[in-house]
C-alpha cells in the first residue's frame, strides 16, 4: 500500500452517524443503483493454536491485533427468498424457497439495517452473487500500521476459509455463481456509507 491519506488510527476509531445513515439507506432501498460502504472487521485465522509459533517469529506475538478494512460497491437491496425465487423462476424450477425466519432481529430499513432485540445494535445487510456486480477489495491494518506485501501474504495464507455457498439453495437446483449470499457488518465498525462514487473516492483518497 502507499502512503495513506488516512491514519492507522483514524481507519481504526472513524464511525458513521447513525440517523444520516439511515436516511440515506432508504434512499438506497428506493431506488435501483448501488450503493457502497467502507467497513472494519476481524478475521478469522485457521488453527491459531497450532500456527501460534508462526506467528510469534512473524510478528513477534502469538497473535497481533489484525483489522481487515472492506469497501464494498455496487450493493443492491433485495430480498433473500424473493431474489432465489425469481432465479428458480428464470431456471423454470418452482420459485416454492422459503427462507429460514429472521430470529432475533427487526428491520430497520428493510434487507439493509437490522436491530437485534436483545441489544438494539444495528447491522449493516449486503445481500449479493458471485455473477452481479458487487465488488469486494480489502486491505488489512496490524496492530498500528497497514500490512506490509509480506505480512500480507502472511495474513492471505492463514485465513480461514469457511464454506459460504448455501446447501438449500444447492439443493433447489442453483448453480454456485446463482448462489444468494448476506454478509452482515457491525454498525459500529462501519467507516462510510453512500453511493458507489463517493466510496470509491474515498477509499483512493485511503489506499493512494
Amino acid at each position: 500500500m502507499k502512503q495513506s491519506n488516512f491514519s492507522v488510527s483514524e481507519l481504526l476509531i472513524a464511525v458513521v452517524d447513525v440517523f444520516s445513515t439511515i436516511a440515506a439507506c432508504k434512499d438506497f432501498a428506493s431506488c435501483k443503483f448501488g450503493y457502497g460502504f467502507i467497513a472494519r472487521s476481524t478475521p478469522n485465522f485457521r488453527a491459531p493454536k497450532a500456527t501460534a509459533r508462526e506467528w510469534l517469529n512473524k510478528f513477534g506475538s502469538e497473535m497481533p491485533n489484525i483489522v481487515k478494512v472492506t469497501k464494498v460497491t455496487n450493493a443492491r437491496a433485495y430480498d433473500y427468498a424473493k431474489a432465489i425465487n425469481r432465479q428458480l423462476d428464470k431456471q423454470g424450477d418452482a420459485a416454492n424457497f422459503k427462507s429460514d425466519a429472521m430470529s432475533g432481529y427487526d428491520w430497520v430499513v428493510p434487507n439493509i439495517i437490522k436491530r437485534a432485540q436483545k441489544d438494539g445494535s444495528l447491522q449493516l445487510c449486503v445481500t449479493f452473487k458471485d455473477n452481479d456486480r458487487t465488488n469486494f477489495e480489502s486491505f488489512y491494518i496490524v496492530s498500528d500500521h497497514f500490512a506490509t506485501e509480506d505480512e500480507l501474504e502472511f495474513i492471505k495464507e492463514h485465513l480461514y476459509k469457511a464454506p459460504n455457498k448455501s446447501v438449500k439453495q444447492s439443493e433447489s437446483g442453483i448453480a454456485d455463481d446463482d448462489i444468494v449470499m448476506v454478509r452482515n457488518y457491525k454498525f459500529s465498525n462501519i467507516v462510510a456509507v453512500g453511493q458507489t462514487p463517493q466510496i470509491e473516492e474515498m477509499w483512493a483518497n485511503i489506499t493512494e
